[in-house]
């Protein structure tokens, strides 16, 4: 798990996009927004998940904290991730858990009061993940990003002790 690098881009774009469009979500449109990594780079971090001695990228998502343009969902103090995306071949092996873990270890040391995301209703086995991590539904949160495009949102609330 690191930081990724320009170098890196093009292997995020590819994950991303083969993620996403394989699995049938998304459409042209959001085609765009998945393959714009240098965009997403510009108002979060992106962290990959690498595997092998060749350290092949299998994995990526974008960390924003509020009020960054990419953090469309997020509140005050509130930190964001969106577009993790596993390769196809990298799936079961624990790659989308351990980018979601580093998410939260990200946002809870930013100080942030939570870590919230957007998922497409569809997106039912990221849900499991999500639940069996500990994040909960966000119902009065969900929300419409454009027309047809219906998301819900899950949250996870940091304790203050």
């Amino acid at each position: 798990m690191r930081n990724a690098t320009p170098v890196d881009y093009d292997a995020v774009r590819d994950v991303t996009l083969r993620g996403y469009l394989g699995d049938g979500f998304g459409d042209e449109e959001y085609a765009q927004a998945l393959a714009d990594v240098e965009g997403r780079a510009r108002h979060a971090e992106i962290l990959v998940a690498t595997l092998g001695e060749n350290a092949v990228v299998v994995g990526a998502v974008a960390l924003a904290l509020w009020p960054s343009p990419v953090a469309e969902v997020g509140r005050e103090n509130e930190a964001v991730f969106r577009m993790l995306a596993v390769a196809p071949e990298a799936r079961r092996q624990g790659v989308g858990a351990s980018l979601v873990r580093e998410c939260l270890d990200r946002a809870r040391r930013a100080g942030a009061s939570a870590l919230v995301l957007s998922s497409m209703p569809g997106m039912t086995a990221a849900h499991r993940l999500y639940e069996r991590l500990g994040f909960q539904r966000l119902p009065e949160r969900d929300w419409s990003p454009r027309s047809g495009v219906d998301l819900i949102v899950y949250g996870w609330v940091f304790s203050r002790d």
